[in-house]
């Protein structure tokens, strides 16, 4: 099923330690039935297997498919079909999208058609870009995509609904977020962004009453229950610059600039922002052409988007943006974007939030890429020389018209690599997440201790908590009021506490 692609591409340059790792790339044969299949995405649910969604159009009829990721042998499923009619709205930019949960949950979004006015009627103020414009349906399936609910209206208050982004929140509810048109009807200037809780009774929810018109929206959700978004604003003077919010008790933050790039346009771009998350740690990958200077830019939140790094720039030529990212457990992260000449790129970015060498994912002078390739981590680096694995998915201008790629990234040994030392962690050190605290007391019987802690953004915020532990913690070895450093992990829906080192001085 797997083509390997003839020359390696070369991340790093020759050292004196001879030929450095190699990022790797493998085509896998997509199960699209139909030579024009378009649109494509992939979501990951918490078992680690990918889905891939698509759209086929035959005839005056639209349907969006599904396959999912044997990883073992580096192929997809058979296609199966999530929901299909007549008059969908299909576009390059704006296009379906899933959310897996767990036990075979999963939340497919895509988009139809409003029918057009009577005649003589009008459409409103005039500012109706699609014309009637679209609105978006979605469907659910409890049984891996074996069933699915039938088609329901994402909102029943506005029949003006792009570009949404979806989350499966850490209680299994499934967030949305999108651009809606409903003010722009009445006579309004700008598009605004809502979102809601997929399903849920209560009115929509608005984040953001002035937004850019067509850019993608992006979420991700956290292990505490809350979610992060990210999108392109519209302000004053037509600053069109990216914003993050943040999603917590029902609630959603007061929206705020990602990175200050001014970048005034008085249009719309059609590039939005990415993000992925590991725990609380969040990477972003956007495009901005501030300052006539086309570029894509990456940046990092140790702290679940409370603060970003000062971005780094990952393209070397000149780029149409159309970005994508994934972030490892070990705090390296990988971006895509593509090129005016239609090349797709990816560059690594790592843990020490340095670039190493672009590459080029499609060759020079082959099929142009069309729409927006995205990304999804299929096997995460944990230790050892097992490289981590990307699945990539994107359309082109040939046959075959939509491509899925498997990237393999050697990161342990890239790491030794840059450290010019044999100093990748261990698999133990990349379980879970660091945390500080103060033990509290300890249960032997339940073999639970319980710990005053420092917050974990993103996981859990300050205060305490009962942790599920090995039983040797529970003899006596840690006393109560000792300090320590140690790593927590979910398993089995409990936490535990390991990898303990006790820290001298009195408790804080």
């Amino acid at each position: 099923m797997i083509r390997a692609v003839a020359t390696f591409l070369v991340l790093l340059s020759i050292s004196a330690f001879g030929a450095v790792p190699r990022i790797t790339t493998e085509d896998v044969a997509t199960p699209a039935a139909v030579a024009g299949a378009s649109g494509s995405s992939l979501a990951v649910g918490p078992d680690g297997v990918a889905w891939l969604t698509w759209l086929e159009r035959t005839g005056q009829d639209t349907a969006l498919r599904f396959a999912t990721f044997d990883a073992a042998g580096k192929q997809w499923s058979a296609a199966r079909t999530i929901a299909h009619g007549p008059d969908w709205f299909v576009n390059w930019a704006d296009f379906p999208a899933v959310t897996v949960g767990a036990q075979g949950r999963a939340t497919a979004v895509w988009f139809v058609n409003n029918p057009a006015p009577a005649t003589g009627t009008s459409l409103g103020d005039g500012h109706d870009h699609h014309g009637p414009g679209y609105r978006a349906f979605h469907s659910r399936t409890t049984d891996a995509g074996q069933t699915w609910t039938p088609p329901a209206a994402l909102t029943h208050e506005s029949d003006s609904v792009e570009f949404v982004s979806l989350a499966t929140l850490a209680d299994g509810r499934v967030l949305a977020a999108w651009l809606d048109g409903r003010a722009k009807k009445k006579g309004g200037k700008a598009q605004q962004l809502f979102a809601r809780i997929v399903g849920e009774r209560g009115p929509d929810l608005l984040v953001d009453d002035s937004v850019c018109d067509c850019c993608q929206t992006a979420l991700t959700a956290f292990p505490d229950g809350t979610a992060l978004l990210t999108y392109r604003g519209r302000g004053d003077e037509e600053v069109r610059d990216i914003r993050v919010t943040r999603f917590r008790g029902g609630e959603w933050d007061e929206p705020r600039t990602l990175n200050s790039d001014d970048w005034r346009i008085n249009a719309c771009p059609v590039n939005g922002p990415q993000l992925a998350s590991d725990g609380g740690r969040v990477a972003v990958a956007w495009f901005t052409a501030a300052d006539n200077d086309p570029r894509v830019l990456a940046s990092f939140s140790p702290d679940a988007g409370a603060r970003f790094l000062m971005p780094l720039r990952i393209n070397e030529t000149k780029p149409a943006g159309r970005v994508a990212t994934v972030l490892l457990h070990d705090g390296a992260f990988l971006v895509t974007w593509v090129d005016v000449a239609g090349t797709l790129w990816l560059r690594r970015i790592t843990p020490d939030f340095t670039t190493t060498e672009p590459i080029a994912l499609t060759a020079a002078g082959t099929a142009k890429i069309k729409g927006f390739p995205r990304l999804a981590l299929v096997r995460d680096y944990a230790g050892g020389k097992v490289a981590a694995q990307v699945l990539v998915t994107f359309s082109q201008e040939d046959a075959p018209a939509l491509r899925t790629l498997l990237v393999s990234v050697p990161e342990g040994d890239l790491l030794e690599a840059e450290k010019n030392c044999d100093c990748a962690p261990t698999a133990e050190q990349l379980r879970g997440f660091s945390i500080r605290g103060v033990m509290v007391g300890v249960k032997p019987e339940a073999a639970t201790m319980q710990v005053r802690h420092f917050e974990l953004p993103g996981v859990f915020g300050e205060g305490t908590r009962e942790f599920k532990v090995a039983p040797e913690l529970t003899g006596g070895a840690v006393a109560a009021g000792q300090q320590f450093f140690g790593r927590v992990e979910k398993r089995d829906g409990a936490w535990w506490l390991f990898d303990v080192r006790l820290i001298a001085g009195p408790a804080k």
